[in-house]
């Protein structure tokens, strides 16, 4: 009868000097909850298979959620002819579809399908380009097959489903960004003055270049015609139609190729775009109210003046070739409703571009909380000027 008593003794001794050892000892207490979110992809048709593998990814990757086929169903996913889309309702929930239009451009079928779970679990888009971010979804090149998250992605869909993040504001988000991204001003005042390099791209922003060429987000959807020389997006200036795009191979810049020349002044982009601390301007249409889908677009452009602020200040920026740009007084700045627009610098009493609006700077879907990503224009140059058959000086 003494024996368990002896036996309780030795492990408490055994277990005293272990611990003085500094050796970590299991307490038997129980490991944090995974929670499991029920996926149907029945209605994938030949899609079936890369949604299953797109799970089994975010399986191997991920240790506070697990994704399993089976109904109950929380994430439905359909497939379509358009974009590639994603409908978060909540974290863990919501509605897929697997357009073609994507599929048919040449864009891998894997890092489509985990790019749009990634959505429903919690991650928005963040247009870098690169092709090691799942998330970049297509600002990456055609060619990018790279289906798994990055060490950042799943550690947030790791921090969201423990609890030790808030989950993100529900929105749509649209494989080729038109419809879930698009930055403007919230903040700013109309227009003071009739920017004659304005170009309005349906839904998004452009600069004009030279007399047949202008420059825009990668992500924007190529419009068949776009207004130049109006900060009026219904009026003025000309509608000239659009005959080519050409996609940067890295960041979120598209080039578009106008039928003929206008007479406007285009925008000079200076060899450089500025020290930290440069004043500058954005300008853009698009709603001018945080939140999205808050309010609609104006018809005339808003501008605000901000700064050049540190690379530190911008989450996942590439440096060497994107300007992180100031939330003027911590409220206002870039939002939903105008990607590409410009953002310009004063030389010599010209208004220079130095960027192109691209997308939040600390992945936040309510606007102006944090600075904005711009591409810098300036550190592309060459290659613009090569594609366009020369720049102004």
């Amino acid at each position: 009868m003494f024996r368990p008593q002896l036996r309780r003794a030795a492990q408490a001794v055994l277990v005293a000097v272990l611990v003085a050892a500094g050796v970590q000892l299991a307490t038997g207490a129980p490991a944090a909850a995974v929670r499991t979110v029920y996926y149907d992809a029945s209605r994938t048709g030949e899609f079936r298979t890369n949604f299953d593998q797109a799970a089994q990814i975010w399986n191997s990757r991920v240790s506070t959620v697990r994704l399993q086929p089976g109904t109950p169903a929380s994430i439905t996913i359909y497939v379509d002819d358009g974009w590639p889309r994603a409908q978060p309702t909540g974290l863990g929930s919501g509605r897929i579809w697997m357009g073609r239009t994507a599929v048919n451009q040449g864009y891998d079928r894997n890092r489509i399908a985990a790019h749009e779970i990634g959505h429903i679990l919690g991650l928005p888009d963040r247009r870098t380009g690169l092709c090691s971010d799942l998330m970049s979804g297509s600002s990456a090149p055609v060619s990018c097959r790279n289906a798994n998250p990055s060490s950042a992605e799943a550690s947030r869909v790791n921090a969201l489903f423990a609890g030790t993040l808030a989950a993100p504001a529900s929105t749509t988000y649209t494989w080729n960004g038109a419809a879930d991204v698009g930055p403007t001003v919230v903040g700013g005042r109309p227009a003071t003055e009739n920017y004659p390099f304005m170009v309005y791209v349906s839904g998004c922003t452009g600069t004009l270049i030279t007399g047949n060429w202008a420059v825009t987000a990668k992500h924007c959807s190529t419009p068949s015609s776009v207004r130049v020389g109006s900060v009026n997006r219904s009026s003025g200036g000309t509608v000239v139609r659009v005959t080519r795009a050409v996609n940067h191979p890295s960041v979120d810049v598209k080039l578009l190729q106008l039928a003929s020349s206008v007479a406007y002044a285009p925008a000079p982009i200076p060899s450089t775009s500025g020290a930290v601390g440069a004043a500058t301007r954005i300008i853009g249409w698009g709603q001018t109210c945080a939140r999205p889908g808050c309010g609609s677009a104006p018809a005339v452009a808003n501008e605000l003046d901000t700064s050049i602020v540190a690379d530190s200040r911008c989450s996942g920026i590439n440096g060497p070739y994107e300007i992180c740009t100031n939330n003027t007084n911590g409220n206002s700045g870039a939002c939903y409703g105008d990607s590409g627009g410009p953002q310009v610098r004063r030389v010599n009493g010209v208004w220079n571009l130095i960027g192109a609006t691209s997308r939040a700077g600390n992945n936040n879907s309510t606007c102006a909380t944090g600075p904005s990503i711009y591409v810098d224009l300036p550190s592309i140059r060459s290659w613009i000027s090569t594609q366009v058959g020369g720049l102004p000086v």
